[in-house]
């Protein structure tokens, strides 16, 4: 199997992914940056994501049901793979990841039992613990389809009072918990437990504050800070954000309304738990959340989580 330019390698997890058209068997090409290229007149109707890591590493893929709040993990619609590439076990996502198309809309279906991405979960044997998510978005409305990855928890496990508790080595990773995500039921998931056998977990010596970072507050009106933000949600990714007092409790921001905020090396948009952020006003009744908290238009970084 020539697998050159039909593979997307995210050196730095160790893990290589790859897209096929639902119900497809060739895999599309991919440009280093994630870009797919897909047959010409192609309107595709959902993906098969493969994803692939070391046989010999401590990495496992699985899936977070993003449906329900905090709804937990789960291997429903995957199967494993020999032969995909030589030395790697492979994760593939039969169902495919629906497209949804509403007007001139188009998204990759994520709020659902199974979200348009895979969760890679690296354990080492000093107990330190990596999240690194790989899946498929647009962002412009099906102009472009990208084979994207990138880094959502990254930090060390200690046993707290013969419990696993995690610290993010950096703060813009924030709580392995995640407020509602909950992402620590991954301890009760086989491989997880599998794994853990031969690690290493230190005893918990640090504060409340170490395991929950607490946000920074928005500097002035008019401010807010970031909460998280995900590229794989919504239209063209999103996130809440915490206002100032003055402006209220909390918002969301979306892609579509960030400016000047130059792309990074895969061609993203992406802001990081505790950027603070400017913005020009607020709109409300967005999308199918007539309810929720208003979100942000003319937003601008003022400051990088340091």
């Amino acid at each position: 199997m020539k697998l050159t330019g039909k593979v997307r390698m995210f050196e730095g997890f160790g893990v290589v992914a790859s897209a096929l058209l639902a119900g497809g068997q060739e895999m599309l090409d991919v440009s280093e940056q994630g870009k797919l290229t897909l047959p010409e007149g192609i309107n595709p109707q959902g993906f098969n994501l493969l994803v692939a890591v070391p046989k010999t590493g401590r990495t496992f893929v699985t899936q977070k049901n993003v449906g329900d709040e905090g709804g937990g993990y789960h291997d429903r619609y995957t199967t494993r793979l020999e032969g995909f590439v030589p030395g790697f076990k492979a994760t593939l996502m039969r169902t495919p990841i629906g497209v949804v198309r509403a007007g001139v809309n188009v998204w990759t279906s994520w709020r659902q039992d199974q979200p348009n991405r895979l969760d890679c979960y690296k354990l080492g044997k000093d107990g330190s613990l990596e999240l690194f998510q790989v899946g498929i978005f647009t962002h412009d409305d099906g102009q472009t389809w990208k084979l994207h990855g990138e880094y959502r928890w990254r930090g060390q496990l200690y046993l707290n009072a013969g419990k696993l508790v995690g610290v993010p080595d950096h703060h813009r990773w924030g709580s392995l918990e995640g407020g509602t995500a909950n992402r620590t039921q991954i301890f009760s998931h086989p491989e997880f437990v599998a794994l853990a056998k031969s690690a290493k977990f230190p005893e918990f010596k640090g504060t409340e504050a170490d395991i929950n970072p607490p946000l920074p507050l928005p500097s002035a009106p008019g401010r807010a800070i970031v909460q998280w933000y995900i590229p794989f949600v919504g239209q063209t990714g999103q996130g809440p954000v915490s206002l100032h007092k003055d402006d209220g409790y909390n918002a969301w921001i979306h892609g579509v309304d960030i400016v000047g905020l130059l792309p990074d090396i895969d061609g993203e948009i992406r802001l990081h738990r505790g950027d603070e952020i400017s913005f020009t006003g607020t709109k409300t009744g967005w999308g199918a959340k007539k309810n929720s908290p208003p979100k942000l238009v003319g937003v601008r970084l003022v400051s990088r989580v340091q």
